[in-house]
């Protein structure tokens, strides 16, 4: 189980990492949305906020996954935007769910691995 939660905690980080990287640094041309996502996007670009803040919480965990220091917080930073991700490709485009689901399984797989220092938290 040890060996796992590494692996899964650095694939998870790294992901977080070069999503982020790529982002501030515009590395590679993305495809340009259709439909109701590009409806979403351009929600989104509107707010000129929204995906600053996201990338920057993403690059901060990644941060912390890869290094191994923080991971508990890390993954809890993680969560909501692991959620949306799955979200968005389930409800909004219906396509690379199960890239989606790996990243949400993955967030909630090192949750479950560091559950014992969550227990203060969720104590009655």
């Amino acid at each position: 189980m040890k060996i796992a939660t590494i692996i899964v905690r650095v694939l998870l980080g790294a992901l977080m990492l070069f999503a982020s990287i790529s982002y501030f640094f515009n590395l590679g041309e993305q495809p340009a949305p259709t439909g109701d996502m590009a409806t979403l996007m351009a929600g989104f670009m509107a707010s000129k906020y929204i995906f600053p803040v996201a990338k920057a919480i993403e690059l901060v965990a990644g941060l912390m996954l890869v290094s191994g220091k923080f991971v508990r917080l890390g993954t809890i930073i993680l969560l909501p935007i692991s959620i949306n991700i799955f979200l968005i490709h389930v409800v909004v485009t219906g396509t690379d769910i199960p890239m989606a689901a790996a990243i949400l399984f993955a967030n909630v797989f090192l949750i479950y691995a560091n559950w014992d220092g969550f227990k203060e938290i969720v104590k009655p």
